[in-house]
C-alpha cells in the first residue's frame, strides 16, 4: 500500500518516531513524505494511484483545512481518500465541510491508523472476483443476487439489479440502450428503448448518493463510472 503522507518537515518529520509517516512505514506500507505545499508530489503519482493521503495537522487545523483543499485540487490526487491527523485539543473544529474523508486524533495508535487507511482504501478500491464485484462502495453478490451501496442493503428486482451488475461489471465501457436490451432483457424481447431509461431512473433513486455512479452518455446510452475515474 502506498500512502502520501502530508507533514510540516517532510524530511524530518518522516523519521520522526510515533509519527503517522513512521507508524504506517514500520506496519509495512510505502510513505511518500510531501510538505504542506504539495510541491514535492513525485511526478509517478500520475500512474501510480496512491491508497491514501494522511494529512499529520498536528495542532494546527487551519493548516489541515487548507492542506485538504489544495489537495482536491491537484488531478492526481483529487479522487484520493483523505486522512487527517489531528490533535484532541483541535476536535471542537472539526466541521463536515472541511473535505476530508476521515480523521484520527494524536498521539497515533499504530493498529487503529492502520485500519483506518485499510478502511479508505476498501472504500474506493474495485474489483471483480468470483460471485463478487466491488466498486467504490457499491458491492454487488452474483451469488446471493443481493447488492448494496455504502453497507445499505438495496432492494432490486431482478431486471433492475441484473441491469446494475452488466453496468459494474462493464465499468468504464459506453453501452448503447439497444446494447443494454439485447444483453439485460434478452435478444427476443421486443420492448421499446424506454424501458432502459425507467430502470436507469430507479436504480438511481435506490443508490441515493451513488447515483452520479451510473451516467448518461448523450446521444448514446449509459456507463457505470468507476472510482478514480474523471
Amino acid at each position: 500500500m502506498r500512502a502520501v503522507v502530508v507533514m510540516s518537515r517532510p524530511q524530518v518529520g518522516a523519521a520522526e518516531v510515533d509519527s503517522p509517516a513512521a507508524t504506517l512505514r514500520e506496519l509495512g506500507c510505502e510513505v511518500v513524505p510531501v510538505g504542506y505545499d504539495l510541491d514535492d508530489l513525485p511526478d509517478d503519482l500520475e500512474h501510480i494511484r496512491p491508497a491514501v493521503v494522511v494529512v499529520d495537522a498536528g495542532p494546527y487545523l487551519e493548516v489541515g483545512r487548507a492542506v485538504v483543499k489544495h489537495a482536491k485540487q491537484i488531478p492526481t490526487l483529487a479522487e484520493v481518500p483523505i486522512l487527517l491527523c489531528i490533535e484532541v485539543s483541535r476536535l471542537p473544529g472539526l466541521d463536515p465541510e472541511l473535505g476530508m474523508d476521515d480523521f484520527i486524533l494524536l498521539p497515533i495508535v499504530g493498529p487503529e491508523l492502520y485500519a483506518r487507511v485499510r478502511q479508505l482504501d476498501w472504500r474506493l478500491s474495485s474489483f471483480s472476483a468470483s460471485g463478487r464485484v466491488k466498486l467504490g462502495d457499491l458491492v454487488i453478490d452474483t451469488v446471493a443476487v443481493e447488492a448494496s451501496y455504502r453497507s445499505r442493503v438495496l432492494k432490486l428486482p431482478r431486471q433492475e439489479f441484473q441491469l446494475l451488475k452488466f453496468l459494474a461489471v462493464g465499468a468504464g465501457r459506453v453501452f448503447t440502450r439497444e446494447q443494454l436490451l439485447s444483453r439485460v432483457w434478452g435478444y427476443r424481447y421486443t420492448g421499446n428503448t424506454r424501458t432502459v431509461d425507467i430502470h436507469i431512473r430507479r436504480l438511481r433513486a435506490k443508490l441515493g448518493p451513488g447515483a452520479e455512479m451510473i451516467e448518461t452518455v448523450r446521444h448514446v446510452g449509459y456507463k457505470m463510472r468507476a472510482p478514480g475515474a474523471s
